[in-house]
Order: C-alpha cells, then structure tokens, then sequence
C-alpha cells in the first residue's frame, strides 16, 4: 500500500471537509477558484518535476548515481568532515529528483555505512542523510516548496525561493551540529543531553539572529562595515556554544564557552558603542516637541 503516495490526497480532502466548519468556508465560486488555481500551480510544478527528473532518471537507469556516491566516499578517505560535506553535497543533489523516502533509502545503503565506519553515530548518520535530502525543497534553484509558496502569493518564485533559503539558512548548520553531537538526538546520558540541548538552543538563537540582523532583547544589529562585524561575531559565539566538545574538534566545553562568551560581548559592546546618538537624540527632541 503506497501510504505516502496517497496520504497528500487524503489529508487535502480532510482539510476541506473541516474548513467547511470554519467562518472560512468555502462558497461554490470559492471552491473553483481554488480547483483552478491548484491548476495552475500543478502545471508549474510538473514542469520542474519533469526536467529534474529526466536528468535524476538518466542517472538512476545508467547506474551513475552509486557509482558518484561511491567515488565520493573513496574520495573523502579518512577525513570525517570531508565525507561529511561530500555526503551533503550527494544527499542534496539526489534529493532535488527523487523523494525524500527514495533518497534516504538509497542513501542509507551506500552513504551511511560509510559514515558509521568512520565513528558517527548510526542515527545521527540516518539523520543527516535525511536532512539533507530534504533541503532542495527550500534552496534554489528547485526549491519546490518555495515555487509553490510563491504562486500562491503570486511573487517571483526564484524571489521567493531565495528569501526561503535566507530564512531557514540554520537548517544547512543544524545536520552537522547533531552529527557531532549525538546528544543533541538524546544519545548520551541526562546530563549530556540537558547541557548539549540547552547550548544547542542558544547557539541556533545567535546564530539566526547573525543571518537575519536582529537579535531578540537587542534590535537591529545595524548596517554597514560595523553591522557585519558585530553579525559575524553573534554567529561565531553561536557556531561555538552549538559545537560539541571533544570528538573530531578536541575542543574543551570551557574553551567554546569562553569563545562564545567573548564573542558575544565584544558584539554587544560594538552594538552600544555604534548605535548612532542621533537617533535617540532625535526621537527625544520629537517627543519634547509634540508634548508641547
């Protein structure tokens, strides 16, 4: 029984029937629009879907895609982080033309042998691998889910798929931080599952806050040369505080902290210093002003 064919089909039905309890029911000119705007949508994506797997079956059918995965894997040799990035790279680009479930699987059989031979955590290699296959979804220039968000908001679907790139840009982070911290999927002890979750936490926070500008409790972290600088030293103390200690960097948890710490409040220093006066100077005057 293809459950995962079907279930889509299944789940779109449901939501019908329940948003017709809703204030927002829809009228039958409503429900035609709709039929004929997921139309449209489904043409658009048929269109990607069939150039991408033409060259995904090419591929498939001549036998290339193990032999790539397999050459990557010889390649990377003994080197973790090389392999890492090469079964990234591999997971990612089979994912653009096959299913998240057919990707894996392929994966799992030739990639994630390779991975825990190498000392990785067996779940955190599924993980990653799987994480990774999922990832065309959000990145251009295929991007499915962005395309389809992007018709129906009815903007530029390469716009929209870059914006979706820019927002969830920690996810590219996130497989690497779990792989080398198997505690981060609850495969250690309590302790070492509360201290890597919680740093995990705060890292992630620090680190979107650089990618976007804005860092929650603190406002824009500002533009220009200064701007940059104090974004780039809030994603170092996040990268840090997300590292593990000891495994393949041979960082001590003291030592990342300290970084973190450092980074942190050298950016927050930058941030008060630069803060242009003006500007509060400014909203001061406008508030004297429009007292009187």
């Amino acid at each position: 029984m293809q459950r995962e064919a079907v279930a889509p089909f299944y789940a779109t039905a449901l939501l019908l029937v329940i948003n017709q309890f809703t204030m927002h029911r829809l009228s039958a000119e409503r429900f035609m629009q709709l039929v004929a705007q997921m139309g449209k949508l489904l043409a658009e994506l048929a269109g990607i879907l069939a150039a991408i797997g033409l060259i995904i079956g090419g591929l498939a059918v001549t036998g290339i895609a193990g032999t790539i995965a397999n050459d990557l894997v010889y390649l990377a040799g003994d080197n973790v982080l090389l392999l890492l990035i090469m079964g990234a790279l591999t997971s990612f680009i089979l994912g653009i033309g096959m299913t998240v479930t057919a990707t894996y699987i392929f994966l799992a059989i030739v990639l994630v042998p390779a991975l825990t031979s190498a000392g990785l955590d067996p779940l955190a290699s599924h993980m990653f691998v799987m994480y990774w296959g999922m990832l065309s979804f959000i990145t251009p220039p295929v991007a499915l889910a962005a395309f389809a968000a992007a018709s129906v908001a009815q903007v530029s679907p390469m716009r929209a798929g870059f914006e979706a790139m820019r927002l969830g840009a920690i996810i590219y982070f996130v497989p690497f931080f779990f792989v080398f911290n198997p505690a981060l999927l609850l495969q250690g002890s309590a302790l070492e599952n509360i201290q890597a979750i919680s740093t995990a936490l705060i890292g992630v926070a620090l680190v979107s806050a650089a990618l976007q500008g804005y860092l929650i409790g603190i406002g824009d972290l500002g533009g220009a040369a200064t701007g940059v600088l104090i974004r780039i030293l809030v994603g170092i103390s996040g990268l840090t505080l997300a590292l593990p200690a000891g495994g393949l960097f041979g960082f001590s948890q003291i030592l990342l902290l300290s970084v973190a710490v450092i980074s942190l409040a050298t950016a927050l220093a930058l941030r008060l210093i630069f803060t242009p006066k003006t500007r509060a100077g400014d909203a001061v005057d406008q508030a004297a002003s429009s007292s009187q």
